[in-house]
């Protein structure tokens, strides 16, 4: 199979041509002439590299929540349920409680897509910070709902809880029938 390379313009430049063209105020007219010779002669190579292999190494996170509460919610005709969850657990060796919320959007084919947020303190309630999480998940036949996704976290602690400022973690989550949640996640090096 021969290597192809396709013309097409890179997000990163199209990015900034359309908030330059928006922007006409503090760009220079020329400028935005260049951005969009950029966009327009950008390359992306589509060979695949023959090494694919991707370590993400040990857990960082674990969460074990427990639903609290359940209604059910339909938004533009979809059917779906909002849950209330709380619990606790580890990241990076800090131990915590959490509190959150998740949107559950079921979908025609048996799949669900699951938006969230949580508050997560440490042990002794002196570091508060926040995640928002996206997953796609399924349900068995008994009930249990597998998902896998990433959390997005955020804090403005200077203490401890610094370390997860801005950290991504890639995470596999299983809830059972009775709402009895587990989270695994590895860190998304960046």
């Amino acid at each position: 199979m021969k290597n192809h390379k396709i013309i097409l313009p890179s997000i990163a430049a199209m990015t900034i041509f359309v908030v330059w063209s928006l922007s006409p105020r503090l760009v220079d007219p020329s400028s935005t002439i260049i951005q969009k010779a950029m966009a327009e002669n950008a390359t992306i190579n589509t060979t695949i590299p023959t090494n694919t292999n991707i370590t993400l190494g040990n857990p960082i996170f674990i969460e074990h929540d427990k639903t609290t509460s359940r209604q059910g919610v339909v938004i533009n005709g979809s059917q779906g349920f909002k849950a209330s969850f709380a619990g606790s657990g580890m990241i990076k060796g800090i131990n915590f409680t959490d509190t959150g919320t998740a949107l559950i959007l079921l979908r025609p084919n048996g799949y669900s897509y699951i938006l969230g947020k949580a508050v997560i303190t440490t042990i002794d309630g002196s570091e508060q910070g926040s995640y928002t999480l996206y997953s796609i998940g399924h349900a068995d036949a008994n009930g249990t709902i597998r998902d896998n996704g990433a959390a997005f976290f955020h804090t403005n602690s200077t203490g401890k809880l610094d370390v997860v400022n801005n950290l991504v973690v890639v995470f596999k989550d299983q809830i059972d029938k009775a709402g009895n949640g587990v989270t695994v996640g590895w860190e998304w090096n960046r």
